[in-house]
């Protein structure tokens, strides 16, 4: 029998080791060595006991079984574009049966086309006139099972992310081999499909809206803008004018939310006699993804036009910084040069932008290529 030390000390690990066997690339070392054990055990045992009290702990499932046919997926409390590609990238394994979304509204136009979910949308009371078998949630918060709580408290439940809240991991293999192990399997790091990559699709009419732009035949997109300030990278006009010095001429597309709309200004600015094409702010994120799925290449930082480049399939020059490695975004499925620098990323350089820029045009990547700077 355990000791209670050895029992707490079990709990807490929960919190930054995976709930299966297979290796996954993580901060968890990093996490471990500087989190608070009492902070993250307490944490751990407080949303244990809000299950009990609440009567969930009863209807938690370590297995989906076969007669698991109506599933909820609730993806709440994590409402960025790129996490929730990449949590909802494994979905292709619950094929053959009905599964619908619940998901934050501005996050519903990403799965409206879908070919899994059967039904997509933000209202947790329209999804509760339907009849389900279980329900799926991310993790084990009062803001992941907010909804189900509310409307769905005596349905049986399985989570992914269980206790675990490591601050930075790989989400797409995370979300793979968990839903393989709630499935009953037991894929090895060799039988994760290549396919494995965020996967999105979009309708004839955003297709159409597209067309209508008539984009050039070849392109390159920028992304500009960024929500972190160390992530947020600020030297495009220098990238820009590099790629133009080296020889590049083909048209660019500049893509980004409102917050890059001063970076858009310093490009167009410094550029003003060449191809340029101003698309920040303006566009639907499925319009978002059909421009990107035309292009050549993608330059962006690690965020949501990362994944959604990754769902498109388009070769991308990727910036990587601090505590996020390539490693915690990538497959091997991607077409990436990434370059990676341990500093703010505006730190690396626009010329070595420029040089992978040229390189990726020239001979667009067929795998993930790491550059530590």
């Amino acid at each position: 029998m355990k000791s209670p030390v050895a029992w707490l000390r079990r709990l807490a690990e929960e919190t930054y080791t995976p709930p299966f066997p297979q290796y996954l690339p993580s901060n968890a070392v990093h996490y471990a060595a500087i989190a608070s054990r009492r902070a993250i055990l307490w944490r751990r045992l407080r949303r244990w006991l809000w299950l009990v009290v609440m009567g969930q702990t009863g209807l938690e499932r370590s297995r989906i079984v076969p007669e698991d046919r109506r599933i909820l997926w609730i993806h709440a409390g994590m409402p960025q574009i790129g996490d929730s590609l990449m949590d909802l990238a494994c979905r292709g394994l619950l094929q053959g049966r009905e599964v619908d979304l619940l998901i934050d509204a501005h996050l519903v136009p990403l799965y409206a086309h879908d070919d899994l979910f059967r039904h997509v949308g933000s209202d947790a009371a329209e999804a509760a006139r339907r009849d389900y078998d279980l329900v799926i949630v991310l993790g084990v918060s009062a803001q992941n099972l907010r909804a189900k709580m509310r409307h769905f408290k005596r349905l049986p439940w399985v989570s992914l992310h269980r206790y675990y809240t490591s601050t930075e991991f790989h989400r797409t293999l995370f979300a793979y081999y968990r839903l393989d192990q709630l499935l009953g399997g037991a894929a090895d790091e060799d039988a994760v499909p290549r396919p494995l990559r965020p996967h999105m699709l979009v309708g004839a009419d955003t297709a159409a809206a597209v067309d209508a732009l008539a984009l050039p035949k070849r392109f390159l997109v920028v992304v500009v803008g960024g929500v972190s300030v160390s992530r947020t990278y600020t030297r495009w006009a220098a990238v820009v004018a590099a790629i133009r010095a080296r020889g590049l001429h083909e048209p660019i597309v500049i893509l980004g939310s409102a917050n890059g709309r001063g970076q858009r200004d310093e490009i167009m600015a410094a550029s003003a006699n060449a191809p340029l094409i101003d698309a920040v702010d303006r566009y639907s994120l499925p319009e978002v993804y059909e421009i990107v799925r035309r292009s050549r290449l993608v330059v962006c930082t690690d965020g949501g036009l990362l994944h959604i480049a990754n769902a498109a399939e388009v070769p991308t020059v990727s910036l990587f910084n601090e505590r996020i490695d390539p490693s915690f975004r990538l497959t091997t499925v991607n077409r990436s040069i990434a370059l990676y620098i341990a500093t703010a990323v505006s730190d690396i350089a626009p010329e070595a932008v420029a040089d992978a820029v040229l390189e990726a045009w020239r001979q667009p990547p067929e795998s993930v290529s790491v550059r530590r700077l």
